[in-house]
């Protein structure tokens, strides 16, 4: 049971509401930060959502604001946890009452938002592109493709010639997956050079904040 609750409450934390989005647009939803919709999409209001310098650097700021409101919300999801372990009638009775941290989650990000100056579809469509390139990013630095690559050329430069056309191969295949990384080219082309390029201005400061989301919910300490 408590598998259960964790696993409906990462859904929600990571998930921003989309009634609005629904109604204007029936498009099906993308994961990981939600559907880019409203009137920030392109000209045609079928394009990617548009991320501008000023609303990522609010973005950033609401960002950090909903790292507080989860670490604060998940310790109560844990109580909640423990009380549904119990079984008894009285703590099923405040496991209901402890579901309240849903509708408090639901609060604390209308407020956050409020504060930041943006709109559900700032959020969600804002995300989904900040999502795709520090991910990416993070796969990058985690995967070590670019020493990796260093050691494989340093190992090729020792070898006679003849064996170092044999590794040619191997070395231009990583190669070509360093500067994937670097170079985000799914990014680009899902999301355009605009955006990404945009959200690369802040890209340690976003690394920082996935980087302690990830923590917050593995409940890792630094």
């Amino acid at each position: 049971m408590r598998k259960v609750l964790w696993g409906l409450w990462v859904l929600l934390a990571f998930s921003a509401c989309k009634k609005e989005e629904a109604a204007s647009r029936p498009a099906p939803e993308q994961a990981a930060g939600g559907s880019a919709g409203g009137p920030e999409d392109g000209e045609d209001g079928a394009g990617p959502y548009v991320v501008t310098k000023e609303k990522l650097d609010a973005y950033v700021g609401y960002q950090r604001r909903m790292l507080e409101v989860y670490g604060s919300l998940l310790k109560g999801l844990h109580n909640l946890g423990a009380l549904v372990d119990a079984g008894t009638p009285e703590a099923m009775a405040s496991a209901r009452a402890g579901l309240k941290v849903v509708e408090a989650k639901a609060k604390a990000e209308a407020e956050a938002r409020a504060q930041a100056g943006l709109s559900e579809a700032d959020v969600n469509g804002i995300a989904e592109v900040v999502t795709a390139v520090i991910s990416q990013r993070q796969l990058g630095r985690t995967l070590q493709y670019e020493e990796e690559l260093k050691k494989l050329e340093a190992l090729q430069e020792k070898l006679p010639p003849e064996q170092q056309e044999g590794m040619a191969a191997q070395v231009a295949s990583m190669r070509r997956q360093v500067e994937a990384f670097e170079k985000l080219a799914d990014a680009r082309r899902e999301y355009g050079d605009a955006n990404v390029d945009v959200v690369l201005t802040r890209e340690e400061d976003l690394m920082k904040n996935y980087q302690e989301m990830l923590r917050v919910f593995t409940g890792t300490r630094r």
